[in-house]
Parts: C-alpha cells; structure tokens; sequence
C-alpha cells in the first residue's frame, strides 16, 4: 500500500476515534442541559457515524456519499455545540443556576468538543477532503501550513489529521490563526464561528463562576 494510502488510513481512523468521542460527550452532559429534544442530535451523529461506516464498507473509500456524510455529521456536531452553549448560558443565567465546579466542568467539556469538531471539520473542508489531498490531482488549498510555503519541505508534504486538530486547538484558545493560515473565504469563516463560539464559551463559564464564586 503506497505511502500516502496509509497516512490517509490513519487519519481516518483517528477521525473516526475523535467523532466517537465527541458523539459520546454529547450523550454525557445531555442531562446536565435543558435542551429541548436533548437526543436528537447526539442521535443523529451517531447514525450518520454508522451511515458513513456502511457507505465505507460498501463502496471503498471513495465517492461523493462519503463526503457528503462527512459534511452533515460536522454540521450536526457545530449546530449542537451552539446549541448546548445557548442551553448553558440560559441555565447559568435564567434558570436553576448550577454550582461554580459544575459550570466549569460542563463549559470545559464543551470547550474541548469545539476543539474537536472544527479539527474534524478543517479536515473534512481542506481542499476537498482527505482524498483529494491524499492523490496527485491539482487541488485548491483552503487552509496553508507553513510546510507548503517551505521549500526545505519535501514536494510530496500532506497535512495530517494531527494538523488539523492543532489548527482546531489554536483557532479556539487563541481565537485565530497561529500556525496554518485561512485561504479561501470558507475558511476563514469557518475559523470565525469556531472563534466566537470558544470566546462566547469563555466568557459565560467564567463570568457566571466568578459571579457564583463571590456569591
């Protein structure tokens, strides 16, 4: 197997473990949020998860099934997580307010998943996807790493999903770019969302902990 077939494997594979993981969270803190049909979306992953298995096993690895499948789960994991932060801040500040360990705990483990979701997502939208980038085609670079615009690199450099969950890390600590770069205007407004949704996490967990803190 050629040496680009087995990093795109990988990546797969992590991705897959990372998806898993995130669907999983959202089963966790759903009883701690008062979201309105709580299952549906963690319900809703977890099959387009086992769609994209089946299509996967069906149909090799590639075709437009796929990424399809791959867009709608990372746009059912973004809409939760705005959800779940709509959910939280109207507990923290509205409703029966939760103890200031258990904001932190629940804004934490929602910070994390958007770390996670936006490094699976800049892995699926990178210039067409994990495919694409795995071949020789020509291809449209929506995000440049500093090993591309290097020319000590070798000619044959892919990011792997590592990258992309790095990029998904700095995006939401540092609420912009700090290694790779946005390229095209998808892009850059995909790393915007991910941005205001870390910032506005942030600023509920600890305004409001503060708040119950000096209470």
């Amino acid at each position: 197997m050629p040496a680009s077939r087995n990093a795109l494997l990988r990546d797969e594979v992590f991705a897959a473990v990372v998806a898993v993981g995130i669907v999983a969270c959202q089963w966790w803190i759903m009883d701690d949020l008062r979201v309105p049909a709580k299952w549906a979306a963690p319900g809703l992953a977890t099959a387009l998860i086992g769609a994209l298995l089946f299509v996967s096993l069906l149909h090799g690895r590639q075709g437009a099934a796929r990424a399809g499948l791959r867009f709608g789960l990372v746009g059912v994991l973004v809409i939760a997580n705005v959800v779940d932060l709509l959910a939280l801040g109207a507990q923290a500040f509205f409703h029966a307010t939760p103890g200031a360990i258990e904001l932190l705990f629940t804004g934490l483990i929602l910070w994390v998943m958007n770390v996670l979701v936006f490094g699976l997502f800049y892995w699926v939208l990178d210039g067409g996807g994990p495919e694409v980038r795995a071949s020789d085609e020509l291809f449209v670079r929506d995000f440049v790493f500093p090993q591309q615009s290097d020319d000590t690199t070798p000619s044959d450099w892919r990011p792997a999903f590592g990258d992309y969950l790095y990029l998904g890390f700095t995006g939401a600590i540092a609420f912009g770019p700090t290694d790779a770069m946005p390229y095209t205007r998808r892009a850059k407004a995909a790393m915007t969302v991910e941005a205001a949704i870390a910032f506005a996490t942030l600023g509920v967990v600890i305004a409001r902990a503060v708040s119950l803190a000096g209470s």
